[in-house]
């Protein structure tokens, strides 16, 4: 896996679930469900809306965030570089 792809998916894991809140509210569901995927999979598993997590859950879940985007990221750099 590519390091480089890693450290932004990494990255982006940080800020999507809060451009994927804020899209979600003010510009389009779509959007916004797409961005934090990883937050909505984990609020509906928990049964419980992420607004009443407490802070180590949300720790988690922002965790779990960057860790899902960051293979997400790895994955279509390897396919990318595949196809080239």
């Amino acid at each position: 896996m590519s390091k480089k792809a890693l450290v932004w998916g990494g990255v982006f894991g940080l800020i999507a679930p809060f451009i994927g809140i804020f899209l979600g509210l003010q510009v389009s569901t779509l959007a916004g469900n797409i961005l934090a995927f990883p937050i909505i999979g984990l609020s509906y598993l928990t049964g419980e809306p992420f607004g009443f997590w407490s802070t180590g859950t949300m720790v988690g879940a922002f965790a779990f965030s960057v860790v899902v985007w960051a293979l997400i990221f790895a994955l279509l750099a390897r396919l990318f570089t595949r196809a080239r």
